[in-house]
């Protein structure tokens, strides 16, 4: 559907977030390091909903051994 983010795409957002949010509070390097690893963590759950997503669909392309002709 138009206009509906994927869990991936808002998940690679939210770590751009809280990059932007990292750049600006340069000062508070202890704030700063969390953001970061945060948004590590976002990235890999995005990684993580784009593996499941392409494995679903190879799943889904792969003919049953049923319908297999020999």
């Amino acid at each position: 559907m138009p206009g509906i983010e994927s869990p991936s795409a808002r998940c690679r957002r939210l770590a751009r977030e809280c990059i932007t949010v990292a750049s600006t509070i340069a000062t508070e390097q202890r704030t700063q390091a969390t953001l970061i690893e945060v948004a590590q963590v976002w990235i890999r759950l995005a990684e993580s909903y784009d593996a499941r997503t392409v494995t679903q669909q190879q799943q889904q392309t792969q003919p049953k051994d049923d319908d297999k002709l020999e």
